[in-house]
Formats: structure tokens, sequence, C-alpha cells
């Protein structure tokens, strides 16, 4: 098996190795393995770390990689050849930069549209959409990116600059977030620590004032009908979604009126954008900025905590958000487990311990099972809410019944509804042998019904034809679950036709609904 050294010289090769170790730490013994060489070595765990770190420094310039490890309760550096690197490239991150705005910015313009209640899609929708959403989560992906890589360069560890993901919508944000290549492994606990715990940081800091600002913008939001719906790209509709509720940002909306929390501005949509990333990237698995802390926090134990992690994203990805089972995936494809550093054997200090408590805290309190969701359309008839009294007809009528039913929304949003009644089934004659109209004979009795609607707010609808619906411009508004949730609506219904019995169609149907968004409910009639 070849040894890492060359063949020529091979021998002056391994004493400079040696003389270079022996320089920083004491050696005592040399082996040379099929891959690496091997330094048993004395250490002073006073001076163990700027040592090493800086032996580190010099053999990176001369392509190796030392590594610290214990065995056998000897200490050895072990001595590997740098693998090559290829030249940073620049234009790379720039285009997928300018690809991130643009895309952050066409789903902030889309986001505003829904925000105002447009239909049209305009540059003042664009500019505003950039300035309220897509410049603020550009601005949070930045920090975050940002503060990786100057903490990096100040532990002396190359580093990539930004990589922006742009995608563009149907994927509501716009983007899948970014990430920097550490271009060299870790050199100690300490910057794995602090190199993975300070783009959470510094985008959770960031996230927090942008988020206030515009729950703040959101007190003086537009009044948006509830007929209105949104624009809809590829099936996604940008007026009709459900965000989750991490518990950080529910005691951050504590502060606001429930009107500003339930239509969030897009300037507040994009801080808890920027609280949940924060609390995705602390996830403790593979390479993610939590996988590097967690490593750092709890050494090669932490590796429990990775396969724990991608069992619970895949069962809340089966139970509640798909989304997680690609995450799942993705930490499956990049490892679950996480390489140690080079200098595993350094301890942290109580201060980064502080900080990685904290930065556990930003975990459990920005994570949510449900990041985005559409309103199931929930509707509720009660059958013991649904009631038939017969009045004397009048004004010419031969028939009369006062239809009532309760409307019961259980989604958690307030919704628009309408009320469609229709005539089904009529029999006429002798109640001991009725006749069942059909056909041209059952549309002409059916034509002449009237239907009178006594709405919850007082207003009266009349309507004629077989079947009808309640028009637009007078529909339900019925708050969501959690308040008065519901409304009940009265249909005079008569005809002039003489019957024995009819029954009647009830059905009751949501404004924007994705899903199912309906209920429907029958009366069966009958007249002495």
């Amino acid at each position: 098996m070849a040894s890492p050294l060359p063949t020529s010289g091979e021998a002056s090769e391994l004493e400079r190795l040696r003389s270079l170790v022996s320089t920083y730490f004491p050696v005592y013994e040399t082996r040379v393995g099929p891959q690496s060489v091997l330094f048993a070595v004395h250490i002073d765990p006073a001076s163990l770390e700027p040592r090493f770190d800086a032996m580190r420094r010099d053999l990176w310039t001369r392509r190796y990689v030392p590594i610290l490890r214990r065995q056998g309760g000897e200490e050895f550096v072990e001595v590997v050849r740098r693998p090559t690197i290829k030249p940073f490239q620049g234009w790379v991150n720039i285009l997928l930069l300018c690809g991130t705005i643009a895309t952050t910015a066409f789903a902030g313009s889309l986001i505003w549209l829904s925000y105002v209640g447009g239909n049209a899609l305009g540059w003042i929708d664009v500019a505003y959409g950039t300035l309220f959403f897509g410049l603020p989560v550009m601005t949070i992906l930045g920090l975050h990116e940002l503060s990786h890589f100057l903490v990096a360069r100040r532990h002396h560890v190359e580093a990539s600059l930004p990589y922006f993901i742009p995608i563009p919508p149907p994927f509501l944000f716009g983007t899948f977030g970014a990430f920097i290549s550490i271009r060299e492994p870790f050199p100690d606990k300490k910057a794995l620590f602090d190199i993975g715990a300070a783009g959470p940081l510094a985008g959770f800091a960031a996230s927090i004032p942008i988020a206030i600002a515009g729950l703040y913008l959101g007190a003086h939001a537009p009044m948006v009908p509830l007929t209105y719906c949104g624009p809809t790209i590829l099936g996604v509709s940008y007026g009709n979604l459900l965000i989750g509720t991490p518990l950080f940002w529910y005691g951050l909306t504590l502060f606001f009126p429930a009107s500003v929390v339930m239509n969030l501005s897009p300037l507040a949509l994009a801080g808890w954008v920027g609280i949940l990333v924060t609390a995705i990237n602390l996830l403790p698995a593979g390479q993610l900025d939590g996988g590097h802390v967690f490593r750092a926090l709890f050494g090669d134990r932490s590796r429990y905590l990775s396969y724990a992690v991608v069992v619970v994203l895949f069962g809340i990805g089966l139970f509640y958000y798909i989304g997680w089972l690609f995450f799942g995936l993705l930490i499956l494809f990049l490892g679950a487990r996480h390489p140690p550093p080079l200098n595993d054997l350094s301890p942290l200090d109580v201060k980064r311990y502080a900080v990685g408590a904290f930065v556990v805290g930003i975990l459990i309190t920005g994570f949510v099972l449900t990041p985005i969701a559409s309103p199931a359309g929930a509707i509720s008839l009660p059958a013991d809410q649904q009631l038939v009294t017969y009045p004397t007809p009048v004004g010419g009528a031969a028939i009369a019944a006062n239809l009532s039913v309760t409307i019961v929304n259980q989604d958690p949003v307030p919704h628009g509804f309408l009320v469609a009644t229709s005539i089904e089934n009529v029999s006429v004659g002798n109640r001991s042998a009725p006749t069942y109209l059909t056909g041209a004979a059952l549309a002409a009795w059916a034509a002449n019904s009237s239907w009178v609607y006594r709405l919850p707010d007082g207003a009266t609808v009349s309507l004629t034809g077989a079947s009808v619906t309640l028009p637009s411009a007078d529909y339900l508004s019925i708050n969501g679950t959690g308040k008065a949730n519901s409304a009940t609506v009265v249909v005079a219904f008569s005809n002039p036709e003489p019957a024995i019995g009819a029954i009647v169609g009830w059905q009751t149907s949501e404004f924007c609904a994705t899903t199912a968004g309906s209920a429907s409910t029958t009366f069966s009639l009958v007249w002495a």
C-alpha cells in the first residue's frame, strides 16, 4: 500500500515532517501507515490549543493536515495529505445572488399583491414586495452567512462566500436559503462551535426587529374582503395560506392585536421566515449549523441525535408536513454523522456551553411541525341546528316552509360563504298514491319557487327559480374557530303550485377553498 510520502526522497520528507511536528510537540515515536504518518507526542493541556493551531496552519501551507487523537492512553498527531481544493469561482456566487434577489422579489410581489387585495401585478407591487419582503429576507440570509464567513476567517479557516439558492414560485418565499463552503477541516471544538453558532445567532437577531416592525406596520393593513382569493401560481394560492406558530412567534404576537397577527404584512412574514429558517438550520444533524454546534457540545455522542432527528423528520413528514421528508433525505444524503474536528481533545469553556443552551432555546421555540398549510375548508351543518317550520302560505302561495341552518366555520381563520338552495324532488296528488314529477313537469313546477334569504345581519334577499344561489355581494362572513364561528341563515320557501311533499337541497360553499370548502344537507318537506 502506498505511503502518503513522495516516492523520491521519502526519508528526508519524513524527517522534515517529524522535525516540524517536534517544533510544537515532543515526538517520541513515529509510525508510517498506508495512508498517513502517526507521531506519538507529549502534550501540555495548557498550551495545546495555540500550539496545535499554529502547527495546523503551518502544515496546511505544506499541503498536509494534522489530526490530534487519543488512543490507548497515548496522544498521536496523524498527518495526512491535504485534499486538492478547486479554485474559488466567485462568479457562481454572483449569479446565484442575482437569481435569488430576483426570485425573492417576485415572491414578495405576489405576497404584497395578496396583502393589499390587488388583482393584477404591477411595478408598484414589485417595488413594495421587494422592499418589504425580498430585501428583508435577503438581509437575514446574508447576515447569517456573512457571520459564518467572518468567524471562519477569525479562526483561520478557509471558507467561500455565500451561495444563495433561488427557487421561483410556486415555492412561496423564492429561496431555499444559503450556505457557505468550509474549504478545510474544522481545527477544534471551539472553532466548530463558533462557526456553527454564528450564523443562526446573527440571523435570529436580525429577524426579531424585522418581525416587530412588520407587526407594527400590520396595524395599518388594508381591509381585504373575505371573497378575495389572491394570486395563484401553479396551484399555490398566496391569499389563502396559514402559517405555523412557533413558541417564540406566539409570545411575540401576544403584544399585538389579533387582526394584525391574522393578516401579516410582508415585512412581518419576512421576520417569521427568518425565525423558522434559523430553527431549521439548528436541527442537530449532519452538516447543518445545529450539527456543528451539537458535535462541539456533545462530541461523537451527537450522532445519536442526528439519527433521531432523521427519524422524527420522517415521522412528522408523513403525518404533518411533507416538506420534512425532503429535509430528512437531504440530511441522509449529506451525511447524518458529523466528522470530528482535527483537535477533538480540547474542551469547550463555560461561556460556550451557555451560548449553546441559548441556541437550543432558539431551536425549541422557533421550530413548528407545520410551517405552511392551506385552510382545510372545514364546514359543518349541525343536524340539531337544522329546523323546518310550516307557516300559513300568503301572497298566492299554495305551500310554504322556513328552512333554518346554522353554518359552522371549523377553520382557524375567517371565511366568506355562499348559500345555494334547489328543488330536487316534488310529489303531488294523493298522499296514498303520490305522483313524482320528473323532466319538464318537475322543471316547470320548480321554476315558480320563491326563496327569501334572511341573513344574520338582518338583510333579506329574494330570489326565484328551481335552483338559486345567494349573490356574492351578500356573502356571509364567519369568524374562525375560537370566536363566534357560526351563523344562522333562514330561507323562506314558497310555491304557488300545490304539492304534498318536496326535497330541498342546501349547499354552503366557501370562497377561495383549495380542498373541501363545501357542505350540503337536504330537507324533506311534507304538507298536509
